[in-house]
């Protein structure tokens, strides 16, 4: 009886640690958020055993570095990263002996600009550009909120247009697929003829003409019916800064930097800061600070949260 027990003892903790050492496998993400003045916000994810050499400061300055310069030479493009936007941090978590160490950084003219639509993926082209990183992981773009999919190349493994999220589980297979993505604006959608433009813009002015007037008609036939009842018109609901706000978080994994927010949507600091102030006082979003910038995290509610 004591040689089972101690039998059971023994796998129990043998289960315990080889769920511990897959727990601490090494697990690599890239998250691109590309930018609509061409440029592209990265992170990178880095999951480690707690035990695991990574990068020092210097280190990770080197390989972004030498990685925009082969860059620019295969592209023949002028690209660099901005200086004041390199950050790198580790946390470090002793119940699961791991630690989690986030590169960010900032790559400019990372996107060419042509005829209304942003086109990125030339700096692809070269064969060891993850490996110059840190090598095979997840992918994941972020796309502007004004732009949908032209082009898209190789076929991602998933593919969310309401968020606007592009994601490859391996890096290695979105490099064997020769990589293109071509966005296009809302404002370039109508078309690239002229002619097509102003057609549209003339049947806007029509179809707006026609509303105003059956407005008008309307409200007087109201009038006339009920005089003294209040009238009330339908409209389109404009989204709210907030609801913005709510969405592109949501998109961009439930958390992301004050700065980022402020980038996307062209905000002053002030106006990103008091949305995020209203929003902690409604329990929306919690913040927190990390270096010289600030993290917004969406507090996401189930039913049973709602009083």
């Amino acid at each position: 009886m004591k040689s089972s027990c101690l039998f059971a003892v023994f796998a129990v903790l043998l289960l315990l640690s080889s769920l511990n050492e897959a727990y601490c496998k090494d697990y690599i993400e890239y998250r691109i958020r590309i930018n609509s003045d061409n440029s592209a916000s990265w992170n990178i994810i880095q999951v480690t055993d707690v035990n695991a050499t990574i990068d020092n400061w210097e280190d990770f300055q080197q390989r972004i570095f030498t990685l925009v310069d082969t860059a620019v030479n295969t592209t023949t493009r002028e690209m660099m990263i901005a200086p004041e936007t390199i950050q790198m941090e580790t946390v470090v978590v002793w119940e699961t002996q791991s630690k989690t160490t986030e590169f960010s950084f900032k790559w400019l003219n990372f996107s060419t600009f042509e005829g209304g639509r942003l086109v990125f993926g030339d700096v692809f082209r070269i064969p060891s550009f993850f490996t110059e990183l840190y090598g095979d992981g997840r992918l994941q773009i972020i796309y502007p909120v004004d732009y949908g999919v032209l082009e898209l190349s190789p076929t991602p493994d998933m593919q969310d247009s309401d968020l606007q999220i592009l994601e490859w589980y391996r890096t290695q297979d979105f490099l064997n697929g020769k990589p293109t993505v071509m966005l296009a604006s809302s404002s370039s959608a109508i078309g690239d003829n002229e002619w097509v433009q102003y057609a549209f813009l003339g049947l806007l002015a029509v179809v707006a003409l026609a509303s105003l007037v059956g407005y008008y008609a309307v409200r007087q036939r109201r009038a006339r019916v009920a005089p003294s009842a209040g009238s009330s018109s339908g409209g389109f609901v404009l989204e709210s800064d907030e609801e913005k706000v709510i969405k592109f978080i949501r998109s961009s994994g439930g958390s992301i930097h004050q700065s980022g927010i402020t980038e996307q949507f062209g905000f002053s600091k002030a106006k990103t800061s008091q949305l995020l102030a209203s929003l902690e006082k409604k329990d929306v979003v919690a913040r927190y600070k990390r270096g010289r910038d600030k993290i917004v995290t969406l507090i996401e509610r189930t039913a049973g949260d709602r009083s």
